[in-house]
């Protein structure tokens, strides 16, 4: 049975690409000998996944209704060029439901020419700017040819065959720029710019505009001409992308395949090359509710980079291929980017109802190749992706909770490729956040079920949520606990070492309370903002409630301890241990307090701080759409760690950081929302840094498109300097050209760098004497009193003078974790003398 499955798939990929003798032939596809199955092909993109079909050999639209109007797929594998050219596109079109006079069917051409193929796959719904030229027939048997920039029609015939029984459209482009539609024997022509045949081919199917109810079927489709360009590196699938972690010498792989019949999917391989041969080193099924395959590899080589492929079955003649890299950590400087909230058109997004809406196709920013193209410049040696990697609305069209999981996968695919040649060789952190799982705010109180979110919970099903978080996290390192939470829901937070860094991956949203019936609130009818000047803030610390759970707090304290392998620390989560915005919206609302953000619950995120200072550990996340650095305090400023909250790749909802009164102690002549500053839910913070969107400062911005720009999108890096324990926070515009840049095209205030010692600058009240080590190198120091942690750090040097809070005696633990070499002692603060000590 097995044998039968793999000639099928091998079977349909060949139908899928099978070529003629003539040189000019683009494409020939029939689907007759595929499953059904709402995978299209590699060579096709289908808006959306659940709108698209193969059923019976044809390919189907699924979708009607007003809401969703022109439904697209689109050809990936080549595009119209600019050079002149001529093309033949051929097909069979007919009906599965009752004709709707204004209903129709046929290609669409020149769609998107100032995107390239990927970027332009998203032109579908409305008319506007980039739409093409629809060339097809409607349900009044009358031949067209429309401009969808302008929504008229330019030519039209009537023809006499029923496209209910089924008929055949040709579609020629000459050398001289005219388009001719021929359906049996009736033609429409009409000669247009040499521009406007430029951009994606795509077949369309449209419901109608009375009853939006007919469906329409496609086969025999034929594509060929000199007018084509063939482009490299756009297919969708059969594996569409990869993603991996390596740490402490295992290696974990995540394959996403796209929506393939169950009964179709074949065994994946990766394999490794050695020696110039590929070798199979591990198999793995396809998980079928996240269409994953997962690899998990002990002892690998992390000294050395190893080629590998992905294949689609013992004979994949064309396997996803990557690179492993060496683990860095001989390297000195170490460079993680972060990313967050991955927007991918301009607001309103594709999904308008209103037919007369007007959709500027520029206005897509998939697959934001821009921003790849930055960050391969950067040096990398690691990705971390914080959450809203999706958006279930209006990114690009609204949440299909009917369809969740196509509708996730649609949206996720998006991701897959916009970066999969950065995640193909960079190890990659990817943790989902709210819309993720199709939320506006995530509290996860535990896993529990609910029906809305901020009573605490899932509204989502659970094995839906499951299906979600295998296809972000099953590539990390194994949790540090895997016990599920409530409705078997997994868990991921976990550590991992990489280039002798310790990274604390968190699920800062996963055990927080939820905070409806909490508090009173006056402001948008929303129980997790709050606006009432007069409310004691105090009271929205109620007893009881969690941020980061017990859990979570246990396997903190855990990590600052554990020094083995790293040299310095980082923290990995969703969002802030604070309320950094006090401005929400285009509107520029003035919010008091969010309870969304990690500065809530109070008493939580204090418990959270005290153990991340424990071990040094700088934070790093995303989620708020401000890129902020900033310095925690819990009992008072500067006490605990720097956060880096890195800017979204593409905003909706602009934030911003105008406190009402101006900060302490900040540099003279910085403005005032710098320095010292309690924030909307009364935690400590220092900020150092703030890029506030331009529309808030009332500065002048000029840089197109300013729907993209001007809300200060982008990245981060963090650079880790091990030789001078120090952390560098890069913040960049993603219309910046790194190789072209000075430190100035940063943010404002960036890049700024941060001594490691600083993410626990709580004050000392006495010291225990200077301890000298001879011998070990690179030792860690942990000072411990009545069975706690105080702190535990790997100072970068063998003399050190630990700081304490109390006079009185400790218990100091001094060694090396890679050796299991240690020793512990006694010291006091009344005895000052110093400690030379010898392994």
């Amino acid at each position: 049975m097995k044998r039968q499955l793999l000639y099928i798939v091998a079977l349909f990929w060949l139908c899928l690409s099978c070529q003629t003798n003539s040189e000019d032939l683009i494409i020939q596809a029939n689907w007759n000998n595929m499953p059904d199955q709402h995978w299209l092909g590699s060579e096709w993109w289908g808006n959306r996944l659940q709108d698209w079909q193969i059923k019976d050999g044809r390919l189907e639209c699924v979708r009607t209704g007003k809401s969703l109007q022109m439904r697209t797929v689109h050809l990936l594998s080549h595009r119209l060029k600019e050079e002149v050219g001529d093309a033949v596109l051929e097909m069979k079109v007919g009906t599965l439901t009752d004709l709707e006079s204004s209903a129709a069917a046929g290609f669409l051409i020149g769609a998107g020419a100032e995107l390239n193929v990927l970027g332009a796959s998203l032109v579908m719904q409305n008319h506007g700017r980039g739409g093409g030229l629809f060339c097809g027939v409607d349900g009044s048997g009358n031949a067209f040819i429309k401009d969808m920039e302008s929504n008229e029609i330019i030519s039209q015939t009537t023809v006499s065959q029923l496209i209910t029984e089924g008929i055949k459209l040709q579609l020629t482009i000459s050398e001289s720029n005219t388009i001719q539609l021929k359906i049996g024997e009736s033609t429409v022509e009409q000669t247009v710019e040499a521009d406007r045949l430029i951009g994606n081919v795509a077949l369309v199917s449209h419901p109608g505009s009375e009853s939006f109810s007919t469906r329409f079927w496609f086969d025999d489709v034929q594509i060929s001409g000199s007018k084509f360009v063939k482009q490299e590196g756009s297919g969708f699938g059969p594996i569409i992308s990869a993603q991996h972690t390596l740490s402490n010498d295992v290696l974990k792989m995540t394959a996403q395949l796209p929506p393939i019949a169950a009964s179709a999917l074949p065994t994946i391989y990766l394999d490794i090359q050695q020696d110039g041969q590929w070798k199979t080193i591990v198999e793995s099924e396809v998980d079928t509710a996240s269409l994953t395959a997962h690899f998990r590899v002990e002892n690998w080589d992390s000294n050395n980079s190893i080629d590998y492929r992905l294949r689609y079955g013992k004979n994949d003649s064309n396997p996803y291929t990557g690179t492993i890299r060496r683990d860095p950590a001989d390297q000195n400087i170490i460079s993680i980017a972060g990313l967050s909230c991955n927007h991918n058109v301009a607001k309103p997004g594709l999904d308008r109802p209103d037919r007369a809406f007007n959709f500027d196709f520029s206005g897509i920013w998939y697959p934001h190749s821009d921003l790849v193209a930055h960050l391969q410049q950067q040096q990398l040696d690691l990705l971390f992706f914080t959450g809203d990697q999706i958006y279930e609305g209006a990114s690009p069209t609204f949440p299909d909770r009917k369809n969740a999981k196509l509708d996730y996968l649609y949206k996720w695919y998006l991701w897959c490729m916009a970066f999969r040649d950065l995640t193909k060789e960079l190890p990659v952190v990817t943790i989902p956040d709210d819309h993720d799982i199709f939320q506006g705010n995530i509290w996860g109180a535990g896993g529990r079920s609910t029906e809305v979110d901020h009573n605490g919970g899932y509204v989502m099903p659970a094995e839906w949520v499951k299906m979600v978080e295998r296809t972000q996290t099953s590539h990390l390192p194994d949790p540090y606990d895997s016990t599920p939470v409530e409705q078997g829901i997994g868990v991921y937070y976990t550590s991992m070492n990489y280039g002798r860094i310790g990274m604390a991956i968190l699920e800062d949203r996963k055990f927080k309370s939820g905070c409806a019936n909490l508090l009173p609130y006056k402001t948008r009818n929303r129980p997790d903002h709050i606006n009432d000047p007069d409310f004691d803030i105090s009271e929205a610390d109620v007893e009881g409630l969690t941020l980061l759970g017990d859990r979570q707090l246990t396997f903190l304290e855990d990590f600052a301890a554990d020094w083995n392998g790293h040299d310095m620390k980082l923290i990995l989560s969703q969002t802030v241990l604070a309320n950094l915005a006090t401005h929400h919206g285009d509107d520029h609302f003035r919010l008091i307090a969010d309870l969304d953000s990690n500065g809530w619950p109070q008493t939580g995120r204090n418990k959270a701080l005290k153990a991340i200072r424990k071990g040094y550990a700088f934070m790093l996340a995303g989620d708020q759409h401000l890129p902020t650095l900033s310095q925690h305090g819990v009992d008072d400023w500067g006490d605990a760690g720097y956060a880096f909250v890195v800017p979204a790749i593409a905003n909706f909802y602009q934030r911003a950081w105008f406190p009402e009164k101006e900060g302490l102690d900040r540099a003279a002549g910085a403005p005032g929302y710098l320095g010292k500053h309690i924030d909307g839910l009364g935690n400590k913070i220092e900020m150092l840094a703030v890029a506030n969107p331009a529309s808030f400062t009332g500065v002048s911005f000029d840089i197109e498109p300013l729907s993209l720009h001007a809300k200060m999108p982008g990245y981060g890096v963090v650079r880790f300097n091990k030789s001078e324990r120090s952390i560098t926070a890069e913040c960049w515009p993603r219309y910046i050209e790194p190789q072209l840049a000075t430190d100035a095209a940063q943010y404002d205030g960036w890049p700024k760098t941060v001594a490691m010692q600083d993410n626990f600058a709580k004050a000392a009240t006495a010291y225990l004497p200077m301890i000298e080590v001879d011998i070990l190198n690179n030792p860690v120091f942990q000072v411990w009193q009545d069975e706690e942690l105080i702190y535990s750090i790997r100072p970068g040097t063998n003399r050190f003078q630990p700081k304490v809070f109390a006079e009185g005696e400790y218990l100091v633990k001094i060694g090396s974790p890679e050796t299991g070499n240690w020793s512990e002692f006694e010291l006091s603060t009344a005895d000052q003398s110093p400690v030379k000590f010898k392994f």
